[in-house]
């Protein structure tokens, strides 16, 4: 499996032009804007994620599909007003979101979370291929959880997110005082 990295590693490093010890991600602003990129393009392509809440028994989670993120960033998800995921959001406010494209990336969006009750948000917030779950429409048993990142992990080595050593650790970028910037701290 080492071999297998490394040779993996090796290549992506290739494909930029750099040698495999300057792989990854600056300690600057325009990293922290580069993986913002890398983590929009994903959690847009990526059809399917898991959502993870927390509740009284510990984690849960699901795979649900969610819409892709607006442009502030705000992924919104389609379930039923009295599903487990809405009664441990409104419980906590809180929401992660896992997104996964097999061996070649990976984000996590760490978010504060909502439960929108509005009519109008409901039809904004619908997909045709719904009426296998809610035959009549957003109706009352159809909700929307509107969930907005504070902090994004990304693994990409493919784009230049993963840094050393050998891409085994994600960038990581938090929301502060409504700018994205790289972050050390732990994920709170």
């Amino acid at each position: 499996m080492k071999n297998w990295v490394e040779a993996r590693v090796a290549v992506v490093a290739r494909r930029q032009g750099v040698r495999r010890n300057q792989v990854g991600i600056e300690p600057d602003e325009q990293s922290a804007a580069r993986i913002l990129a890398v983590a929009r393009r994903r959690m847009t392509k990526v059809r399917l994620c898991t959502f993870i809440t927390s509740g009284p028994d510990g984690p849960t989670a699901r795979v649900v599909m969610p819409f892709a993120p607006t442009p502030d960033l705000v992924v919104h998800v389609a379930t039923c007003p009295t599903s487990t995921k809405a009664r441990q959001v409104a419980a906590t406010g809180k929401a992660v979101l896992a997104y996964s494209a097999g061996m070649s990336a990976a984000v996590t969006a760490y978010c504060d979370a909502a439960v929108l009750d509005g009519r109008a948000d409901h039809r904004r917030w619908w997909r045709p291929l719904f009426a296998a779950y809610w035959p009549d429409g957003p109706g009352e048993d159809y909700t929307i959880i509107a969930c907005r990142p504070y902090a994004i992990e990304v693994w990409s080595p493919n784009e230049g997110v993963g840094p050393e050593p050998h891409g085994l650790r994600a960038g990581r970028i938090a929301l502060d005082e409504a700018r994205w910037r790289l972050d050390t701290d732990p994920i709170r």
